[in-house]
């Protein structure tokens, strides 16, 4: 069997439902979902954001437009009952990057436009612009940009410092209960920054404006100036106006002229993150750096990339306590630098790091007969950085099948 037949014999095994009573966290979905491990397989058998954001590849390539369909369902009912969709169903202190503008933007291109299903469309953009204005309100910054936030309770900040993995990175023992609730909001920010946990922040994430999230949110808004005419929206907004701010204000906080890379901007020190990361190469599959910029970040590929494939972070100090940093590849983060550089033209550089997706792949399910979450780029491994990595679906069979697809194109 190879990779492809797997995903193909397995992907509906990852599809849940629930029945009255038992939905995750105590939440029933009203629609089937997928969940990134395969039934019986992993710990991750409930419905996330941005793992199905990747998942959807694999349901198309399978010839399952419905369950993508149902999906996006699923984010439109949470966003209307709890004002955002979480970084999971059943969890009240956080969202997770915005990728449900990319879901629905590539839900209608599959069934052919939005006139192929106006009334979804129109509810697909309401809840997008629900979204989006909690993003650009309950989480913007002094600068104009959005950052990821937490709005957890002080008991649960007090427990979230507790847990595990984070006194492991950032031991709380001796603090000040202050101290200790600050340490719990900064990983529980970092959470919802869809990196837990990672270098890139210095262990204060609240301090930082991601400039991957506004790549995602400029999104949103070049979505609203397409199709406000069509939804007969009569709002008094600029939407081309606001992306281009937007744009203009990422490039100002996050663009370093110094090392030719998009970085995290530090807001209370002025300054960017020290650790060049692979969110900001992501900033070329939003359309955001122009061309100059773009050939210098592809320059920079260096610092992630290795002979398995490209890590989450530039290799620095420390790296390997974490697995949101180098030299963990992460499916998504994947596909993410391939459709950025193909965007512009750099597609030896793009069909380079997807065949080593796949070759990394393709090995370790001939010696393991599985798929995993993360790998490594230097050794080809799993990456056991933080925990072990659980056989999964999900978003790893949706990128390969992704990768698979653009490299016979």
């Amino acid at each position: 069997m190879s990779v492809t037949d797997y995903i193909f014999t397995n992907i509906e095994h990852s599809v849940y439902f629930d029945e009255p009573g038992t939905g995750f966290g105590g939440i029933d979905l009203p629609y089937r979902y997928t969940s990134p491990c395969i039934k019986g397989e992993g710990k991750f058998y409930f419905f996330f954001y941005w793992d199905t954001a990747f998942t959807q590849y694999a349901l198309y390539a399978t010839g399952h437009p419905d369950i993508a369909k149902a999906n996006i369902q699923n984010m439109l009912w949470l966003i209307r009952r709890q004002g955002y969709m979480p970084n999971h169903v059943g969890i009240h202190n956080r969202s997770q990057s915005p990728y449900l503008c990319r879901l629905v933007v590539d839900y209608f291109v599959h069934i052919g436009g939005p006139e192929a299903d106006s009334d979804f469309f129109r509810e697909c953009a309401e809840g997008l612009l629900q979204e989006y204005n909690w993003w650009t309100s309950a989480r913007l910054h002094p600068t104009g940009l959005s950052q990821h936030r937490t709005h957890e309770t002080w008991e649960g900040m007090e427990k979230f410092a507790d847990n595990r993995r984070v006194a492991k990175i950032c031991p709380s023992q001796g603090k000040t209960l202050a101290e200790k609730r600050r340490i719990g909001a900064h990983y529980l920010a970092e959470a919802e920054a869809t990196c837990d946990f990672t270098p890139r922040f210095e262990k204060r994430c609240l301090d930082y404006v991601q400039c991957d999230l506004n790549g995602l949110l400029y999104e949103y808004e070049l979505f609203f100036a397409e199709h406000s005419e069509r939804l007969g929206w009569d709002f008094d907004i600029d939407w081309v106006a606001r992306a281009e701010l937007r744009k203009e204000r990422l490039n100002q906080y996050c663009w370093s002229e110094a090392r030719g890379l998009f970085l995290d901007y530090d807001g209370v020190n002025d300054r960017h993150s020290p650790v060049a990361a692979l969110t900001g190469v992501q900033l070329l599959m939003h359309g955001i750096p122009s061309d100059a910029q773009a050939a210098r970040i592809v320059k920079n590929l260096a610092l992630f990339e290795r002979e398995f494939g490209v890590g989450y972070t530039e290799e620095c100090p420390n790296c390997t306590d974490y697995q949101w940093a180098f030299p963990a590849v992460w499916p998504p983060m994947v596909q993410n630098t391939v459709q950025g550089l193909a965007r512009y033209g750099f597609h030896q550089e793009a069909r380079r790091i997807a065949q080593k997706y796949i070759d990394v792949t393709d090995h370790l399910f001939e010696e393991k007969g599985k798929i995993f979450e993360k790998t490594d780029a230097e050794t080809g491994r799993l990456s056991e950085a933080e925990y072990d990595p659980p056989p999964m679906i999900g978003w790893t069979a949706g990128v390969y099948l992704s990768c698979q697809n653009y490299l016979k194109n």
